[in-house]
């Protein structure tokens, strides 16, 4: 069973996956774009997301998302309609829908991802982990969403306060190496709303990045 680490979380399991740095057709490796080539250049990041489901339980737990994984197709599409004008291209998708042992997911509720980090791949199962993974449960200490830091991980809660596939975006910013921004509420990267702009500074930055996770080198 491969195991997940806090620290490049996606990208050693999609390597190992692969034999070497994970890379579309026809891809090659480069400089971070010019503006003109931003809307041509397609980039394809494999996304994994999964519905967290409480394994100490055989029936409904309150710990349990009540998410589907057909749900989180949709949020998969609403994703990439906010992330078409980069040209990063989020495919492919898989969706699964996992057992987690009920202390793991009490620390999420808590606003903690430590201890998930350390057991997934070893106390329970994450198959088909992609280049950008994202987890979603049922209650995450008052926040819509976070990404650990130094991760290429992702959690969300059953009930943000925004729009779902927005919060999603919003968490795969940050992993794409984008900041809060802290005036502008049209803005994907503004905390609390459903803004969904993206500067071409911010293009810029997170295509390099994702190039750098298909490289093996972010």
């Amino acid at each position: 069973m491969r195991r997940f680490h806090l620290l490049g979380l996606g990208v050693a399991l999609a390597l190992a996956a692969c034999g070497g740095p994970i890379r579309a057709a026809g891809e090659t490796a480069g400089p971070a774009p010019g503006p003109t080539s931003i809307t041509t250049a397609r980039i394809s990041l494999p996304l994994s997301l999964y519905v967290v489901r409480d394994s100490d339980s055989d029936t409904g737990s309150s710990l349990s998302s009540g998410r589907d994984e057909r749900g989180l197709r949709t949020i998969a599409e609403g994703i990439q309609e906010i992330w078409n004008d980069s040209g990063i291209v989020f495919e492919p998708v898989v969706v699964h829908t996992i057992e987690v042992p009920r202390d793991m997911i009490s620390d999420l509720a808590e606003g903690r991802s430590a201890s998930f980090l350390r057991a997934a791949g070893d106390r329970f199962e994450v198959p088909d982990p992609g280049a950008v993974n994202g987890f979603y449960v049922s209650f995450l200490g008052g926040v819509n969403g976070f990404t650990p830091q130094g991760s290429r991980v992702f959690f969300v809660t059953d009930d943000p306060s925004v729009h779902d596939e927005r919060v999603s975006s919003h968490e795969i910013g940050h992993i794409l190496g984008l900041h809060h921004e802290p005036d502008d509420a049209s803005r994907l990267m503004f905390s609390g709303t459903n803004g969904t702009l993206l500067t071409p500074s911010e293009v810029t930055v997170a295509r390099y990045d994702a190039e750098g996770i298909l490289d093996g080198t972010g």
